[in-house]
């Protein structure tokens, strides 16, 4: 059994904001931060079935959060790029777990996990 069979996931790759926040040289002052924001090319009616959100840095999930609302964002007047509002899931057992086999020599920053 796949361990996302029940579950319906977004994952955000962050690697680049997460650098910068560790490196203290980013405007994200979360992971939280990090994860929610600016994503194009996701459905926003998709994106609201999702139970969970992880933000995912060079493979490894280092955010899970529980996603309470979606709506579009416009940064630099782009009307198609969306975000959420929820919850971090600080005891997650997602937390650290390698998504190599979703991420690595992907392109797009954007996956969807589980039985969607």
């Amino acid at each position: 059994m796949n361990t996302f069979d029940n579950t319906l996931i977004i994952g955000f790759n962050i690697s680049n904001t997460y650098d910068k926040l560790l490196s203290g040289k980013g405007d994200r002052d979360s992971v939280y931060d990090c994860t929610r924001h600016y994503w194009a090319n996701v459905k926003i009616e998709k994106a609201e079935l999702a139970d969970y959100v992880f933000g995912v840095a060079h493979c490894k999930v280092v955010g899970v959060f529980k996603p309470h609302r979606w709506y579009y964002t416009e940064p630099g007047n782009r009307k198609t790029r969306i975000q959420f509002e929820g919850e971090e899931i600080l005891d997650s057992p997602y937390l650290g777990m390698d998504l190599s086999d979703y991420f690595k020599g992907i392109q797009n920053p954007v996956r969807y996990i589980g039985n969607w």
